[in-house]
């Protein structure tokens, strides 16, 4: 489980309970839970005091984890990664990052979302520099979204950033997602996340990640572009077969915006792809 910490000024005094719980319901369709842990989840999300951040989280609270975890949300205030009660070493800090506000109208919760065809395309429009790779070319297989307060932060998502030698590549258009084949490398796509702090107030309150459950820290080390990363490994498979390939998580600060990069690859591949990020 992925849990994020973020803080972010209350704007209401209450949240729309039903509203809630059909986004929460719909987030969780996707998710390996039991019914039990699906309720807790939605009695946390709608009772809490209402926080333009807190319902952004009640959006995120269900993550796809591979093989099945727990998932929560909550906040914090420090920059920090924690894998279950391990606080990670310290990675370079996030600093405020200017960005134009995605071409998209604000949604009930207050925070805009926007998909985009390409990353190339996700770029101009915001009007920053992300890290890119050459193991990335522009394919029609990426998908890439957005998701921000325009005031405090953004968090972008882009899901088979690198391909590898993954193949066959067909669209699930009920969950709007890829099946592949996976190849004698990468057993899965390498996605690419970055979090971006905004403004004052939420670079003043930090951004926690934590990696709940099923999950083990393997090492930090330093990049040959000089970054700090923290690389964790899924333990989902207790008996794996022979060719079993865990998920492997890189998580690094570049330019003051935090990249993760996620994917089923040997250690030294995801240390490989670090190294192309510039």
């Amino acid at each position: 489980m992925e849990k994020y910490n973020i803080k972010n000024e209350t704007n209401r005094d209450c949240m729309e309970a039903s509203g809630m719980k059909q986004l929460i319901d719909q987030e969780l369709k996707e998710v390996r839970l039991s019914e039990d842990m699906k309720n807790k989840i939605r009695n946390r999300a709608v009772c809490r005091k209402p926080n333009r951040l807190w319902k952004t989280a009640a959006a995120f609270a269900a993550v796809l984890v591979l093989g099945g975890a727990t998932v929560s949300a909550g906040y914090h205030a420090l920059n920090k990664v924690h894998v279950n009660d391990e606080t990670l070493p310290e990675l370079d800090p996030m600093k405020i990052v200017e960005m134009n506000a995605p071409e998209a109208a604000v949604n009930e919760y207050a925070f805009i979302e926007k998909d985009y065809s390409s990353y190339l395309e996700l770029k101009n429009e915001l009007g920053i520099k992300l890290l890119d790779s050459v193991l990335s070319s522009e394919h029609p297989y990426m998908q890439c979204h957005i998701q921000t307060d325009p005031e405090n932060y953004a968090i972008i998502q882009v899901n088979n950033f690198i391909l590898g030698d993954t193949s066959n590549y067909q669209l699930l258009k009920d969950i709007d997602r890829y099946s592949y084949d996976h190849g004698t490398v990468y057993f899965s796509p390498v996605s690419l996340k970055a979090e971006l702090i905004l403004g004052e107030e939420q670079l003043a309150h930090g951004w926690d990640t934590d990696y709940l459950g099923m999950y083990r820290f393997v090492e930090q080390y330093t990049s040959a572009q000089g970054y700090r990363v923290n690389l964790v490994e899924d333990t989902i498979a207790e008996t794996p077969p022979e060719d079993y390939v865990s998920k492997k998580t890189a998580v690094f600060v570049a330019d003051g915006i935090r990249y993760i990069l996620t994917g089923q690859v040997s250690i030294d591949t995801m240390k490989e792809i670090v190294d192309t990020m510039e």
